[in-house]
């Protein structure tokens, strides 16, 4: 079966990263460390290939041709136009070399209002009643200036569908995002009706493959897993300083 291969990857880590600020669709530049997250996720796509899952039931010859080859060239890189996205989307490029670029506005981080640019501490001191909202009711509290949830879910679902209708089983996308507007996109490809908190790590992977990409017009095959397979879900494993052991009760930050 003939699949069209959909790869959600998150941005490496930025210097507003690791100084706590609130982005948004602002962007400051790479660090050290989110080049080093770039390059180990371009040699680990440079050495692999998006194989079927059950190349183990084929021949060795068929094998070898799938699992040691270079990723398909005949595949589309998508990459939100904010700083950070595209700075990792020219490294992974490098190993995407036959790809087609394209930048898409629907990838970009959610906008954070009156917060963008300003640390949690900052945002705390500047907007204290709001931030106090915040951290204690459960319910939305909206941020003046920043995009609702509803229009961002929107927004991942317009990307999908544009994906969905421009391509088809047999290429294979991939696209550089952001970790907010991320849960809205998989949250769309798995169908869900409620968003759910994922903590996704800078250059963290998601792959989903496709046989239908108009599953409205599907009856009882539209349960039918064989149509829809999920390969990868915020895989890490590129990343060297994520597979030592972690120690009782640490947690990998998001």
């Amino acid at each position: 079966m003939t699949y069209l291969k959909l790869a959600l990857i998150r941005h490496a880590e930025s210097i507003g990263n690791t100084q706590k600020i609130m982005e948004g669709q602002s962007s400051t530049p790479l660090s050290a460390n989110g080049l080093l997250q770039a390059q180990q996720l371009r040699d680990a796509l440079s050495t692999c290939s998006i194989a079927h899952p059950r190349s183990a039931q084929r021949s060795q010859k068929e094998r070898s041709k799938t699992e040691h080859s270079k990723i398909e060239h005949s595949s589309f890189l998508y990459s939100s136009p904010l700083l950070r996205a595209a700075q990792t989307a020219d490294i992974l490029a490098e190993a995407l070399d036959h790809s087609q670029r394209r930048r898409s506005s629907d990838l970009q981080e959610m906008h954070q209002g009156i917060f963008q640019g300003l640390t949690w501490l900052e945002a705390q001191n500047q907007h204290p009643q709001l931030c106090k909202q915040l951290l204690h009711a459960r319910n939305w509290q909206p941020v003046p200036q920043a995009e609702s949830p509803t229009t961002a879910r929107k927004r991942a679902e317009a990307w999908v569908n544009y994906i969905l209708h421009q391509h088809h089983p047999g290429e294979t996308i991939w696209a550089i995002s952001h970790a907010g507007i991320m849960q809205q996109l998989v949250a769309v490809i798995l169908g869900c009706d409620r968003t759910w908190q994922i903590p996704i790590h800078h250059t963290a992977r998601f792959e989903f493959w496709l046989s239908q990409t108009h599953w409205q017009t599907l009856c009882a095959d539209r349960f039918n897993p064989e149509y829809w397979i999920l390969r990868r879900f915020n895989d890490t494993s590129h990343l060297t300083e994520l597979n030592a052991p972690i120690a009782p009760g640490a947690q990998a930050q998001p």
